[in-house]
């Protein structure tokens, strides 16, 4: 091969900061792993930069491994890590899911976090190595993903991570948290320089346009001189400027170096084998070599393109023919499914059911793997290509389905939904348009009727895994219908699956369905099933079990999960599905007593569902979740969000809205002391003695029944409901339901040792709203039996507990029967010394647990908890954990915890 010219970057004049920037990075990512990210405009020397970077590092001893987001491979899964990653995979050990996610090994999709922790397995394995990605906007949203996850990780790995985008652009890289450099036009001194460097021979006159027209723009400056229009052509911004320029130079190349150069500009990780299947082509590619556009790495092969811009216009270069020649070759050269049907669909132009299945097939792998956005994508390209009308409308409907209950776009699903015509007997149309009904208008019976008829006609002739979604949806459908006779037609349907029943169907009918009495079985699957959340991102699955959770009171294991598809929501992925999370996370919020949070979760889910038209979401979260708060806080005394509720779900079929608005009228009148009110609601929602199967919620009405009915004389009924209680067991279900149990059978059976059993118990603060209600409750039994020091320690920490989240009416009550106890009004009143969680963390810890303990049980880091006693012990006087316990006891007698 000929000597070939150098081609070298412009030089690198005034970045002298953006050099010592760079600089530091790379010392602390050797030292213990850092991250950057270098913002500018197009040909400002992003590129540049990052080439210096990498010299710099290869030069210490690091390996350097490069990538560049490409337009044309945006919507393939995985396709910047695979041109990443796919250089150190042939040298270093590497896990499974990793050569899943790549494509070069078959195996179950891997989700995001489990890719994640394979790349960062692979740079702890891997000598010193700094990631490189330009072009950061156009790399494919899995890819962003997962190097978002990597970015906020590398901390103890000596690894680096430098990532480059446009100025103004978005991806789907999450850059919260990550240090940025703006890389600003050269100064005019710097601009000169570099014009006279590099064209030392222009005239002044020229020069001096060049650099009016660059405006301190590297590239510009180093390019602008040998376009063939000369300086001052045609007004254009810089960037099509430079990519006329570039144009120019691809128009005369050889027809095999731009076929070369084609395929290339459309393959990820470009190197010569996959461009021309072998490694001889390097001759024909030395015309390109020559003119600056491309450079190849002579012991890989990769080949790179010096600018973004070059490659886009090779692109647009390029005829229709050539681009879908092209891909059809690139098709045939990966083993990747994905990115195969990708290059197929890109080469198709008439209906091709071959090329629609593999799409088909790629979208359900790329959903799997967390991607619903790029799915729905596919999906409705698969529909374009399939010649069958009935099967090209049962792919538009299985983009609308998932568009519908995962991505969030109602609008587009319907659109789709339209699209697939008359197809009454596929059940994903049913499916489709029972999803698009229920989420934008809640109604209940028409989605119901669609489903139950579809599944009838189609039972036992339709794939498991499509029946299992589609009795999903049902039950999600049932429940919101709060009516016992919508639900044979599940269970009927859960019965013909029988074993072939998917762990997160099963758990739901159970824990969320009927939590009173199906629950027990299978609590330690969803236990099971939580503990391997770390290892998904499939939005659908957490989503499904953070809903099965709620009733169980499980969802604190849940909660890292569901922050992240609230956080894809964010970026624009599954939005449905990020409301849903944001709903779950809001109702755990409420019953873990951070009620201040609750408003932050309902203002933002709020906003979300309204934005997308998921009328479903918008009334749980501002009518009954929020509702909830304000009964408890003394905003509502009226309870007016239940009468909300009742006009909304009347007309819709959707009954558990009713049940909601019952327990928010009977908190109200509980929290105002109407005690014969509070009984009529609570009685509404279950009546004293029966569990009604269709009224999950009534879980979270057991003391209040309880407390209604004995305060009204009704000690019968209250007795008949614990009995009830006992005979379902419901107080093995969780700590929170094994609390208000035990003290609803203190207060019906008078017994002042199960008060003490229940207050005792150290997973009760979990629950602090429920916990001082029944301290409450314990004080106020304890007064009544003139133990008034007792009493005065029961009342002063719930009374602690209901001022840190500012529940001012129960605040009342139990300064009131503080003041019965003969403490002074001021005292009664006074301020708390510990905020609510440095109380509850105190008194996890003086019953001997480790911060670890203490921090799974409360979702919290253990780092986390052992700051907080280091705030609490100064606080009470002490320097140990063994002082805690009397401590505590002590402080119980005075003022409580406070917010």
């Amino acid at each position: 091969m000929t000597e070939l010219p150098q081609h070298a970057a412009p030089h690198l004049v005034g970045r002298a900061r953006e050099l010592g920037a760079l600089d530091d990075t790379l010392a602390a990512a050797a030292a213990g792993g850092a991250a950057l990210l270098v913002a500018g405009e197009a040909g400002i020397g992003k590129t540049v930069l990052l080439d210096e970077a990498a010299a710099r590092a290869a030069a210490a001893g690091m390996r350097v491994l490069r990538a560049a987001g490409v337009e044309f491979e945006a919507g393939i899964s995985f396709a910047g890590l695979n041109q990443l990653l796919l250089p150190v995979l042939r040298q270093v050990p590497h896990p499974p899911a990793l050569r899943v996610a790549l494509g070069l090994q078959a195996g179950p999709a891997p989700d995001h976090l489990a890719v994640s922790n394979a790349v960062l397995d692979v740079l702890a394995s891997s000598q010193p190595v700094l990631l490189i990605v330009d072009d950061l906007p156009w790399l494919d949203r899995s890819s962003a993903l997962v190097l978002g996850l990597v970015a906020r990780r590398l901390t103890g790995l000596s690894a680096g991570l430098l990532v480059a985008q446009r100025t103004g652009s978005s991806s789907f890289f999450e850059q919260g948290g990550l240090p940025r450099l703006e890389v600003p036009p050269l100064s005019a001194e710097a601009g000169g320089e570099l014009l006279h460097e590099r064209h030392p021979r222009l005239p002044a006159r020229t020069r001096q346009r060049i650099l009016d027209e660059a405006q301190g723009n590297p590239l510009a400056l180093v390019e602008l001189p040998a376009s063939p229009d000369g300086p001052g052509g045609r007004p254009a911004a810089i960037a099509q400027r430079l990519q006329e320029v570039f144009a120019s130079r691809i128009a005369s190349l050889p027809a095999r170096t731009r076929e070369l150069l084609l395929l290339a500009a459309l393959s990820g990780p470009a190197d010569l084998h996959t461009v021309a299947g072998t490694a001889d082509a390097l001759g024909d590619l030395d015309p390109a070599l020559w003119h600056g556009l491309i450079s190849i790495d002579r012991v890989t092969g990769r080949i790179s393109f010096r600018h973004p811009l070059s490659r886009l216009a090779v692109v647009e270069c390029s005829t229709l023919v050539e681009r879908h020649h092209a891909h059809r070759l690139l098709a045939t050269r990966t083993p990747d499914p994905v990115r195969r049907a990708w290059h197929l669909a890109e080469a198709t132009v008439q209906p091709d059911e071959t090329v629609a299945a593999e799409l088909q097939t790629a979208a359900r792998l790329v959903i799997r793997r967390g991607d619903a956005v790029t799915g729905v994508e596919l999906l409705t390209r698969a529909a374009e290509l399939t010649p069958d009308h009935r099967t090209r409308a049962v792919r538009l409907a299985e983009a609308a389905m998932i568009g519908s209950e995962v991505t969030g776009e109602l609008d587009s699903a319907e659109e789709l939904v339209a699209a697939a015509g008359d197809s009454s007997g596929s059940i994903q149309l049913s499916m489709a348009a029972a999803s698009l009904l229920f989420n934008r208008d809640c109604a209940v019976d028409t989605p119901h009727r669609l489903l139950t008829l579809a599944l009838a006609a189609h039972a036992g002739r339709i794939d498991p895994s499509l029946e299992a979604e589609a009795l999903h949806l049902l039950l999600m459908v049932c429940y919101f219908g709060g009516r016992p006779e919508l639900w044979e037609p599940l269970h009927a349907g859960l019965r013909r699956l029988g074993a072939g029943t998917p762990a997160a169907l099963r758990i739901l009918e159970g824990t969320f369905a009927d939590p009173v009495h199906r629950a027990l079985p299978v609590l330690d699957l969803l236990d099971d099933e939580i503990r391997r959340l770390d290892q998904t991102d499939d939005p659908l699955l957490i989503m499904r079990l953070g809903v099965a959770a709620v009733h169980v009171d499980r969802v604190a294991g849940c909660r890292e999960a569901l922050w992240r598809v609230v956080e894809d929501g964010r970026r624009g992925g599954a939005v449905s599905a990020a409301i849903n999370a944001l709903t779950t996370l809001a109702t755990e919020a409420w019953s873990g007593g951070r009620w201040d949070e609750v408003e932050d979760l309902v203002a933002e889910g709020v906003t979300l569902a309204r934005t997308h038209g998921y009328r479903r979401y918008s009334w749980i979260l501002a009518g009954y979740v929020a509702g909830l708060v304000r009964v408890a806080r003394g905003i509502d005394p009226g309870g007016e969000a239940a009468e909300e509720l009742d006009r909304w779900a009347g007309p819709r079929g959707a009954m558990i809205a009713h049940a909601f608005a019952c327990q928010i009228r009977c908190l109200a009148a509980l929290s105002r002391g109407d005690y014969e009110a509070a009984y009529r609601e609570a009685a509404d929602l279950t009546p004293p003695g029966d569990l009604p199967t269709h009224r999950p919620n009534a879980v979270w009405t057991v003391l209040e029944l309880v407390e209604a009915a004995v305060r009204t004389g009704r000690v019968d009924e209250a007795r008949a409901h614990v009995a009830a209680l006992d005979a379902a067991r419901l107080g093995e279900v969780s700590s929170r339901l094994a609390l208000v149990v035990g003290a609803a059978r203190a207060l019906a059976d008078r017994r002042l040792d199960l008060f003490e059993a229940a207050v005792s118990e150290p997973s009760a603060v979990a629950w602090p709203f429920d916990l001082a209600r029944v301290r409450l409750l314990y004080g106020e039994a304890l007064r009544r039996r003139r133990r008034i020091t007792e009493a005065r320690r029961q009342l002063t920490a719930a009374r602690s507990v209901f001022d840190s989240l500012a529940a001012a009416p129960w605040s009342a009550r139990a300064a009131n029967e503080l003041r019965a106890t003969g403490v002074p009004r001021a005292a009664a009143a006074g301020p708390a010394l510990l905020t609510a969680q440095e109380w509850e963390i105190a008194q996890l810890a003086a019953t001997g647990l480790t911060n670890r303990d203490i921090g799974e049980r409360l979702a919290l880091s253990p780092r986390t908890v052992a700051a907080h006693l280091y705030r609490t012990f100064p606080k009470l006087g002490i320097t140990s954990r063994a002082a805690l316990r009397d401590a505590l006891s002590a402080l119980t007698a005075g003022p409580g915890p406070r917010s």
